[in-house]
């Protein structure tokens, strides 16, 4: 039984009884996407989906091969299913590189940005996440636009039901095509899964459970799970299970009260991700028409009614009931359980649009039956009037265990054969789109016979943190990527993704646009002057203190004999709380035609001078422990605040479930990131020095 987004009564605690209306249709958006598909056409690629993973396998897939994109809607490719978000901390790093490879993703969100952010903006340069809010209509179009504009893609609307596989000539199996609902063959040299939530999909609120892999967002219609294939996959033997996730409901703008709430604007200089319109200096298409975001939280009575009504909560197949949700973006419901002693968390008021007054309730999914949680809305601070316009939900799908592929994502026991995205564990669009850049070139690259894999190494990228992560370590929960998860994060910034990146992909044969690979040269360029002429400008240190006080001078400027030493821009710029801008004003001072770094390449050349000094230890580091492996951890080694103070709360729980017996055990256990193995060697090291 499906809900009836429009039929359901609630009791409001300020209207009474009233029923959900139905959001308001999106603008007119003529069909951008046709299906050109005719029968008897055989492909290099045929790629199972249209969202995030499926966009950019298709894009990285087609332009080295003939691809075909089988999608149940072509209206709902690019469709931004749950937050109307793209980056942030981790994530935003992801879509820089997905921009550096030519991707789909950094140039939509662009396009269809109606708020950025650049978070963690006083920490750090490796640290620091772009992200932009998206008007959901217009980076749904921008997306269809991008991917019709491909001369060698081809498009069908309708469901697979099947693979078609046969066995070469050393008796493995391989795939050959698809077969679709209309019973139709279609032949292919590579095939790509990008279903999303759509493989066995079940749909939750409140106790109610019905087939689906979505609802669509303008109607109350239901698109339809892919249960056929997902009969495939479980008859090739491969490890199957079942994770959760959920999106909260959305809400009636004009009923909030916002003149009660925190605004949360956007920066002054959005830089948005696309690392072409980066470079020629131009700014972001909507930012006239910036929204405003808000900010309020839960509070005592906000969880007494999740507690109190928890016995309406969903039974799910996976975790004995309980479901295998995402950690980092947990259920109101699992934020109240795990942390009691909170009296309160965070929700972010989020606009879906420039042109719409539905607004995303970032943090509060929980598929309570509707009417819970209209109760728990109206409970919030500056909400209790709000109305619910459509009611949140979960979803419940089968994954495939990624232990099972290749670092191509070509799937172990069947050539040919890709998966990308939520099928391979992982949640969030970020993480599903960069996976599909890898599964759609390498399915490109197998197509044309060329034997090379694309392949992003740990060092090159968060591209490559991810599948690594994901093929070397498996999933037993959904996979979302943090900074910390990189052993060189200092090296793998947000800013230098096109530096690490764009290079790799014209090698592949993925990045083609001559504007891309004229941008990332000048760029490069311009970074390389940058530094050169840090390196060269030089002053004694007394006037360093003079011109920018005792942050530039250090316990230098104290001294009469060490002040009259000369120290370069570039020593200078390696201390704590200089900046370049800083470095740059002395040097304009002293030097009337010194040009300061543009705006585009500041950032880089400012961390590349910073970090230094600290890239040769953070090698060594990681050096030291990958030839420690062996080394024997204790077993009554007490994983407690005391005696690691720096490793989080997550790391702590894991080492106390798993208790590993080597330092290459801990390796294995999803979740402990790369410095949390360094911590545990030193201490495992020091106490056998006791």
């Amino acid at each position: 039984m499906s809900i009836l987004l429009r039929s359901i009564p609630v009791r409001s605690l300020s209207t009474g009884t009233s029923t959900f209306p139905l959001p308001p249709k999106p603008p007119s958006n003529p069909n951008i996407l046709k299906q050109t598909h005719e029968q008897g056409t055989s492909y290099g690629t045929i790629v199972i989906g249209g969202g995030h993973a499926g966009c950019e396998a298709l894009s990285s897939s087609s332009t080295l091969t003939s691809t075909l994109c089988i999608t149940q809607k072509l209206s709902q490719v690019g469709e931004l299913s749950c937050n109307p978000s793209i980056g942030g901390i981790g994530k935003g790093h992801l879509v820089r590189e997905i921009d550096a490879l030519d991707g789909v993703m950094g140039k939509a969100a662009d396009l269809g940005c109606c708020h950025f952010r650049m978070l963690n903006e006083r920490k750090g340069t490796a640290v620091r996440g772009p992200r932009g809010q998206m008007d959901r209509d217009l980076y749904k179009s921008a997306v269809q636009s991008i991917l019709s504009e491909k001369s060698n893609l081809d498009f069908l609307e309708g469901a697979v039901e099947d693979l078609i596989i046969d066995f070469d000539v050393d008796g493995e199996k391989v795939v050959k095509g698809v077969v679709t609902n209309t019973g139709e063959e279609i032949l292919a040299d590579a095939v790509v899964v990008t279903t999303g939530t759509f493989l066995g999909g079940t749909l939750m609120c409140g106790l109610e459970r019905y087939s689906g892999g979505r609802h669509l967002r303008d109607s109350e219609a239901v698109e339809p799970p892919s249960n056929a294939l997902s009969k495939t996959f479980r008859g090739l033997n491969f490890d199957v299970g079942r994770l959760k996730t959920g999106t909260p409901p959305r809400l009636n703008g004009d009923t909030i009260d916002y003149d009660l709430l925190e605004k949360q604007g956007s920066d002054s200089e959005p830089i948005g991700f696309d690392h072409v319109r980066q470079f020629n200096g131009l700014r972001l298409p909507n930012e006239k028409d910036f929204i405003t975001c808000y900010k309020t939280a839960t509070n005592e009575e906000t969880h007494r009614l999740c507690l109190e009504y928890e016995h309406l909560l969903p039974r799910y197949d996976g975790a004995e009931g309980d479901g295998m949700g995402p950690r980092y973006c947990p259920s109101i419901y699992k934020k109240v359980q795990r942390f009691p002693e909170r009296t309160g968390h965070n929700c972010f008021l989020e606009p879906e649009g420039i042109n719409t007054n539905i607004v995303y309730p970032n943090g509060m999914s929980g598929p309570y039956p509707p009417e819970i949680q209209q109760k728990i809305i109206n409970s919030m601070y500056g909400m209790s009037e709000t109305e619910i316009i459509v009611p949140g939900y979960d979803v419940e799908y089968d994954f495939i265990n990624p232990i099972g592929l290749k670092h191509t994502l070509e799937t172990k026991d069947v050539g040919g054969l890709y998966l990308a995205g939520q099928i391979c564990g992982t949640t969030g669009y970020e993480e599903a789109a960069a996976q599909g850049v890898v599964a759609g070139a390498n399915a490109g690259l197998k197509s044309k016979g060329d034997e090379r894999e694309f392949i992003v190494g740990r060092d090159e990228g968060y591209i490559g943190v991810l599948v690594d992560d994901l093929v070397t370590k498996g999933v037993t929960e959904p996979y979302r990527m943090f900074t910390s998860r990189s052993e060189y994060r200092l090296s793998l910034r947000a800013d230098n993704a096109d530096l690490r990146l764009t290079r790799k992909g014209v090698e592949y044969g993925i990045v083609t646009d001559d504007e891309r690979v004229e941008a990332l040269e000048e760029r490069k360029r311009e970074v390389e002057r940058g530094v050169e002429a840090l390196e060269k400008f030089r002053l004694f240190v007394s006037e360093w203190s003079e011109k920018g006080g005792d942050k530039m001078g250090g316990t230098f400027s104290s001294s009469k004999k060490k002040s009259s030493v000369k120290k370069s821009a570039h020593e200078v710029l390696r201390m704590p709380h200089v900046t370049l801008g800083d470095i740059e004003n002395i040097m304009k001072s002293e030097d009337d035609k010194f040009q300061s770094v543009s705006l585009n390449s500041h950032d880089t050349v400012e961390a590349t001078v910073k970090y230094s000094a600290y890239l040769h230890r953070q090698e060594k580091d990681m050096d030291s422990w990958r030839k420690a492996q062996g080394l024997l951890i204790p077993p009554d080694i007490v994983y407690d605040r005391t005696n690691f103070p720096t490793l989080k709360e997550e790391e702590l729980q894991l080492l106390k479930k798993f208790r590993p017996g080597t330092l290459g055990d801990a390796n294995s256990i999803q979740g402990i990131t790369p410095q949390g193995l360094v911590y545990l060697q030193q201490f495992v090291r020091k106490r056998g020095r006791k």
